[in-house]
């Protein structure tokens, strides 16, 4: 059995560096990309029931039939920082403050791992706090009525 040539793979590695010394290097994420990364990590915090976004997200989602990642949450890149709004609806009962400091340590856990990018500022406005029985009903409830 062939053992591998390690001085050979450290030569490749620093033949490979010295070719991508000289290339310029650029990773740009748009703000959607940040606000479905936020987005899918809210909806997994115990005591987030929604993040709901204004009237015209609301109007929006009358004419769409699956729910869009990126509602209710609004991210903005500027110099490699990230800036992230959330507007959510808590659990009633729940510690609102307990949710927010979940909230920020996983959103810059995330995005930090998957972008390599730092998020700066976490603002969440909650619209509403509801038992969990009153926001089933509200989704049980036609799509015109939301």
């Amino acid at each position: 059995m062939d053992k591998p040539n390690k001085p050979m793979d450290k030569m490749m590695d620093k033949t490979m560096d010295q070719h991508t010394e000289k290339i310029e290097k650029e990773l740009n994420f748009s703000d959607g990309v940040i606000e479905k990364i936020a987005g899918q990590t809210v909806h997994d915090i115990d005591g987030v029931l929604e993040l709901s976004g204004g009237m015209m997200s609301q109007l929006a989602d009358r004419f769409r039939d699956q729910e869009d990642p990126t509602k209710g949450v609004d991210a903005d890149i500027d110099n490699q920082e990230v800036t992230i709004e959330l507007d959510a609806i808590l659990e009633y009962g729940k510690s609102a403050p307990d949710i927010f400091e979940q909230t920020i340590e996983r959103i810059a856990k995330s995005v930090h791992q998957m972008t390599g990018l730092n998020v700066t500022k976490i603002k969440m406005n909650v619209s509403d706090l509801m038992t969990k029985k009153e926001w089933a009903a509200k989704q049980d409830s036609p799509k015109e009525d939301k």
